[in-house]
């Protein structure tokens, strides 16, 4: 089991919006990060108090799953892109309605699985704090309009403090070209 990688599924994506069955806070954190790149054990090791009957117990209620049983979705490239953009403020425009915001604007060319996978990982990438923060953004998001419109937002944050070039990589990566 700790050697096995994990990703949430439905039921866990669902779990951290409801709140319904993993009360403890230790178990939440870690199905709030819990993602493929890392083995459970790493996972353990990353979510400070974990041991592994969080994760047995997150299992039980199928809330993540194993890799294996997900080798059929496909994932987009890992994301890379700059630390200090996540944990900034959410600009006006990212407080504007998803269809307001995209209209005129392209749309990713990803399905939802596929942005909130690519968002997933950018998170990762920020550190623990900045991750946490975006990771929870991205939990939100109900639909595919909405994870675009912090798509957008995400890369408006890259552009205020990296710039127009890092800020074109990541808009490329999410599927907006």
């Amino acid at each position: 089991m700790l050697e096995e990688r994990y990703e949430k599924s439905e039921a866990g994506r669902a779990e951290i919006k409801s709140r319904s069955l993993v009360q403890a806070r230790v178990a939440r954190n870690l199905l709030l990060v819990i993602d493929a790149s890392k083995t459970g054990a790493d996972w353990l090791g990353v979510v400070q108090g974990a041991t592994p009957a969080d994760l047995q117990l997150l299992v039980q209620h199928g809330l993540v799953t194993p890799t294996a049983a997900l080798a059929s979705l496909s994932r987009p490239a890992p994301l890379t892109g700059p630390a200090s953009t996540i944990g900034a403020p959410r600009t006006q425009t990212g407080s504007r309605s998803a269809a307001s915001r995209l209209a005129g604007v392209p749309q990713s060319s990803l399905d939802f699985g596929q942005l909130y996978t690519a968002l997933s990982t950018f998170a990762k990438q920020q550190g623990l704090l900045k991750g946490y923060r975006l990771a929870l953004e991205v939990e939100q998001c109900q639909d595919l309009p909405q994870l675009q419109v912090l798509a957008l937002d995400v890369v408006d944050r890259v552009r205020a403090t990296k710039g127009d070039a890092a800020a074109h990589e990541l808009r490329a990566t999410l599927g907006f070209h």
